[in-house]
């Protein structure tokens, strides 16, 4: 069509009434722009969002959603699905923490025992996260005896380091206490985090923490849990040593073997003596990393530990399986705001499985392989995990011969062990008849695990008991160790009256709009001016009342601080940049069995007529 403007009007001078292209086939109609809006639909968009969190690829959410729709088979491409998640990520660029902040508050929302605290710096950038829900809490409640910490990187895109706390359940199960993202990994955000953590839990500090030889975590540690015992993991300290001391191999082939006797010492002085022959015998003196880990020995030989609970946990094994849990939610491309759905889904997932054990336990009778009454008394009291271990220990008691070494008063001292076994091997258990309370064995289970040994058991047995004394069933491994009395933690979660930096960057961000907008005016920057005034004199007063200088006055006017993101759509917590770590390498570092070493190396050509390696027939 052509027009022309003429006189004050519009004329038609030409006009087709045939298309100017060929029109496309019905088949193809669909991928026309006016016709293609299935794809942009709302809900859609809400269904690709969903499917995109559980780690599902493009391709298939094409094809779900497809599959979905009659009629509309081939509606929904794997770019376009690739399109709309890239333009909401691009949306999201530089606002993930503030989705962080307004996730959080939802959940707080939900739960009035959720906790959650943020470390903000001076300009608002986001620093550390420390959260942790009324399931946790409740289960650190109970299970606060022992637990692990190990830092994993590769979680998100910011590469924040991550921490969950992970402690064991009455399944020994790995149950998660609370987590946290942290800015680096030095001594002051140690120090908070930790902080956070006591808040968390009303004061009430842990009883074994196992975490990996990292130095600012332990002065962390030292500084906010005075009380608390810290262990090194005896994985990594195995690592170190195979890296640490290859010259000592290759000296003498004796040297793990020695090293393995000194390790499993049962007394700290028979430790100390097997340690000072293995100065002398291999002139260990001038190994820098043996002489620094013998300084701090309390944190790793098994003769300091043989007093203490941990729950038979010696290293950070369970955190680690833990961080590969959730490896199959979250990524190192993981957004932040992405990976707090991520990691609620792996939650629910992992409690399920507790669920499940604690249904097994509560509503199904265990199988009894012996008559004593001892197992049955086992069976109503531990959960199915438990009761098994305690079986086994039962029943291996039955093979035990004993020797009685002394006699006197009510105090009986016996020598307990297999009699195909050396004499070095069986262990001294002490007992008490007066009270039948009073048993100890050299292997110290009980005191490391909660369970009684076999050397007891056996011993039990021999003295006709009919039941064990409730010292030697801790409440921790029974059915009902996870409903305490008294229910669920108290409501309040903030027992100090200091704002939290989340707060106050809230309150400086109004104070910066007023600023920006009607504080232009005279009159409102007199205002301003007068509001603050006041409110210094008023501050200067409580203070020469605190000293007892003058008399309180009434307030009139006070500062609001429960500011919330929802409240302040314009307020903006910057995001961090990509964290540098301390260089966790790239793969798994565990150490490689010899079967699994031999079967990557690459084979080498052997000769046919003499059977030799390095040369063939022809050569």
């Amino acid at each position: 069509m052509i027009i022309k403007h003429r006189d004050e009007k519009w004329i038609v001078k030409t006009f087709e009434d045939i298309h100017s292209h060929e029109l496309t086939s019905p088949l193809k109609t669909k991928m026309l722009r006016s016709h293609n809006r299935f794809h942009k639909s709302e809900g859609t968009k809400a269904l690709i969002d969903c499917l995109n969190e559980t780690q599902m690829p493009k391709s298939k959410i094409a094809k779900a959603i497809n599959s979905t729709h009659d009629g509309i088979t081939g509606g929904l491409s794997t770019n376009q699905v690739i399109a709309h998640l890239r333009g909401k990520r691009k949306n999201n660029l530089g606002q993930q923490t503030v989705l962080v902040a307004n996730h959080l508050q939802k959940k707080l929302s939900e739960d009035l025992n959720f906790f959650f605290s943020m470390e903000l710096e001076t300009d608002g950038t986001f620093r550390s996260m420390f959260w942790a829900d009324t399931r946790a809490r409740d289960a650190y409640m109970t299970f606060n005896d022992v637990i692990v910490s190990y830092l994993t990187y590769k979680t998100n895109r910011l590469s924040l380091p991550f921490a969950p706390f992970i402690g064991l359940n009455h399944h020994k199960q790995s149950t998660l206490f609370g987590s946290a993202l942290l800015a680096d990994e030095t001594d002051e955000t140690f120090y908070w985090v930790f902080e956070q953590w006591l808040t968390c839990m009303h004061g009430r500090a842990l009883g074994v923490i196992i975490t990996d030889m990292d130095l600012a975590m332990k002065n962390a540690i030292k500084r906010v849990f005075p009380d608390t015992r810290h262990r090194f993991c005896e994985w990594h300290i195995w690592k170190h040593l195979v890296e640490k001391v290859v010259e000592m191999r290759d000296i003498d082939s004796d040297f793990y073997r020695d090293y393995n006797r000194c390790f499993h010492s049962k007394k700290i002085e028979e430790c100390e003596d097997k340690w000072q022959d293995l100065v002398v015998k291999y002139e260990i003196c001038g190994n820098e990393w043996l002489s620094r880990m013998w300084e701090q020995r309390e944190h790793w030989m098994r003769a300091y530990w043989r007093t203490t609970f941990t729950a038979d946990m010696k290293s950070s094994q369970r955190s680690e399986s833990m961080n590969s849990f959730f490896d199959g939610y979250v990524n190192n491309n993981t957004r932040l705001h992405e990976f707090l759905n991520a990691y609620e889904r792996a939650l629910v997932q992992r409690r399920k499985t507790e669920a499940e054990e604690d249904f097994k336990s509560k509503y199904s009778i265990p199988k009894m392989q012996t008559n004593s009454p001892l197992e049955e008394e086992a069976g109503k009291f531990y959960t199915s995990i438990i009761f098994n271990k305690f079986q086994d220990e039962l029943k291996g008691s039955n093979n035990y011969w004993y020797d009685q070494l002394s006699s006197e008063g009510t105090v009986e001292e016996y020598y307990v062990g297999l009699r195909s076994d050396q004499e070095s091997r069986w262990c001294r258990v002490q007992y008490d008849d007066s009270d039948r309370v009073t048993t100890r064995s050299e292997c110290a289970m009980f005191e490391m695990e909660g369970i009684l040994c076999q050397h007891i058991l056996h011993i039990f047995d021999l003295k006709q008991l009919r039941m064990v004394h409730e010292h030697y069933m801790l409440r921790r491994w029974s059915i009902e160790a996870r409903y305490r009395e008294g229910g669920v933690l108290p409501t309040s979660t903030q027992e100090s009256n200091d704002m939290n930096p989340f707060k106050r960057w809230c309150l400086i961000s109004t104070w910066q709009r007023l600023l920006n907008g009607p504080g232009k005016r005279e009159d409102v920057m007199k205002m301003m001016e007068d509001f603050c005034s006041a409110l210094w004199a008023e501050e200067e007063v409580r203070k020469k009342y605190e000293l007892g200088e003058s008399e309180l006055p009434v307030i009139g006017s006070q500062v609001q601080s429960n500011i919330c993101v929802s409240q302040m759509p314009e307020i903006t917590i910057r995001d961090p940049p990509v964290a540098k770590t301390k260089g966790r390498p790239k793969n798994a570092t565990r150490l490689k069995s010899n079967i699994e070493t031999s079967a990557t190396q690459p084979k080498k050509r052997t000769c046919k007529s003499c059977g030799e390696q390095g040369h063939y027939a022809l050569t």
